[in-house]
């Protein structure tokens, strides 16, 4: 999540290199058509319902409703109204609900709300395999969801272009702090912008964002990619067999 490109993506590679997912956010239908015609799934993430309907007109095959508990950049909309508005509006399309989902009680919700599974993010970056240094993957573990906050203010630092309105869930920090409702001073403070460039370079975590969402207090060590899919999937079976003895 470090760069917002204006069409951001995530590919799948299978062993010949040939993409098999395309994951759009926000401004997909110029590309849409292309995408579809390389055979490749397209799965596009909305931050609310106008962007949703975007996304089912342009023939997306799979739409994430993020609901904004969600870590990194995203809307204001909650994850639990928002997972089966959009699932109701672009049905038959297939939706995954992101946000605040870190255990299989998560995703059973997610079921529930009428999406096909779940995005996870958050959980994924404290895991074995995750692309992160390890102190970063300690200060998830260390973290607390109700730590977490939205805001502009180290996308105006790192100089990152993303629109005002999709602001980024993070763990806070000293520059966070000494910055919180300055956004337009730091604007124009070149000084403070290179102060904090500085500081990411030696990856200092009193500048750098660390991307987390509220479903922070459910990752209590780091674990392996494998074992975490394994724990989602009997998690959400458990609570799913619960939910339906409990209605007898």
């Amino acid at each position: 999540m470090a760069r917002p490109p204006r069409h951001r993506a995530h590919t799948v590679r299978t062993p010949r290199h040939r993409h098999r997912a395309h994951m759009a956010r926000r401004a997909v239908t110029p590309f849409a058509r292309q995408v579809r015609d390389a055979d490749v799934t397209l799965i596009v993430q909305v931050t609310d319902l106008d962007e949703a309907r975007r996304a089912r007109d342009a023939g997306a095959d799979v739409i994430v409703a993020q609901g904004s508990e969600a870590g990194g950049h995203g809307g204001s909309r909650a994850t639990l109204p928002f997972v089966p508005a959009v699932a109701d509006l672009v049905s038959p399309t297939p939706v995954l609900a992101a946000g605040g989902i870190s255990d299989g009680r998560g995703v059973a919700a997610a079921l529930a709300l009428g999406a096909a599974g779940a995005l996870v993010g958050t959980r994924f970056q404290a895991s074995l395999e995750a692309l992160v240094p390890a102190q970063v993957a300690k200060a998830l573990v260390d973290g607390r969801g109700g730590d977490t906050e939205r805001s502009r203010v180290l996308d105006i630092a790192r100089g990152a272009p993303w629109p005002r309105r999709y602001t980024a869930r993070t763990l806070p920090n000293a520059f966070l702090d000494r910055w919180r409702g300055r956004e337009d001073e730091l604007d124009h403070d070149t000084t403070a912008q290179q102060a904090y460039r500085d500081a990411a370079a030696r990856g200092d975590l009193d500048a750098v964002p660390v991307w987390a969402g509220e479903g922070l207090d459910l990752i209590t060590s780091v674990e392996s990619a494998g074992d975490i899919v394994a724990a989602l999937a009997a998690g959400a079976e458990r609570a799913l067999a619960a939910a339906g003895n409990s209605h007898g």
